[in-house]
């Protein structure tokens, strides 16, 4: 990203100072959301204008701000391929498919991004908690997907690895739930990466900023 904004607008700038402030960004939007709307999400849109703003880049300035976390995004996330293709299965049996996600990202960009790692997927609609202003964990996301859908609860069947949001607060609004476990590798990266988040966050604390280990946004 640095190269870009370097290359195409003669915009010099820190990546770790960019990382800096998007992890800022996003904790102060949390929080904010935490505080008057407990059932609601974050806005990718809002988090990048945020962070643009605070760094003095503008339209396509920060537009490249944006495309670089998408790539991290492409980057990181692997499709599941048995799973997609039992869901492809279920498709073809007449089985409408859905994806709900809690995710600051809007359905669009989820869409973007299956097309994109998983072309010819099944899911033929997503619903986030950013556009809909309402989270799996919360349990408000279930009701307002199933009045999009126009089904009951007890037609669906939601299938999904988190213990709480995708099987107890799903059970909870009357769907049929699956737990789908993840693999133990996978498990024991999302540990180490929340214990790293941890101590990033004691970090930043005590001296008031946070260093990335590896530049998430370059």
């Amino acid at each position: 990203m640095s190269q870009r904004l370097v290359g195409e607008h003669c915009v010099a700038i820190d990546p770790r100072l960019v990382w800096r402030t998007r992890i800022g960004v996003q904790r102060a939007a949390y929080r904010a959301v935490e505080l008057a709307t407990p059932d609601g999400d974050v806005r990718f849109a809002d988090l990048v204008a945020v962070t643009a703003t605070i760094l003095g880049l503008e339209g396509r300035q920060a537009a490249i701000l944006r495309e670089a976390e998408l790539a991290v995004e492409r980057q990181q996330l692997r499709p599941n391929r048995p799973f997609l293709t039992w869901l492809a299965e279920q498709a073809r049996a007449g089985r409408r498919v859905v994806a709900a996600s809690d995710t600051y990202h809007d359905g669009a960009t989820i869409e973007h991004l299956l097309d994109t790692l998983a072309p010819g997927h099944p899911v033929a609609a997503i619903y986030t908690s950013a556009d809909l202003g309402a989270t799996k964990r919360s349990g408000a996301l279930f009701p307002a997907l199933l009045r999009a859908e126009g089904v009951r609860a007890d037609q669906v069947l939601h299938i999904g690895d988190d213990a709480l949001a995708d099987v107890a607060m799903a059970s909870a609004a009357g769907l049929k739930t699956l737990h789908l476990v993840r693999p133990r590798h996978i498990r024991i990266r999302r540990k180490a990466d929340a214990v790293r988040a941890r101590v990033e966050r004691v970090l930043s604390h005590r001296n008031g900023f946070l260093w990335s280990r590896g530049a998430a946004l370059t």
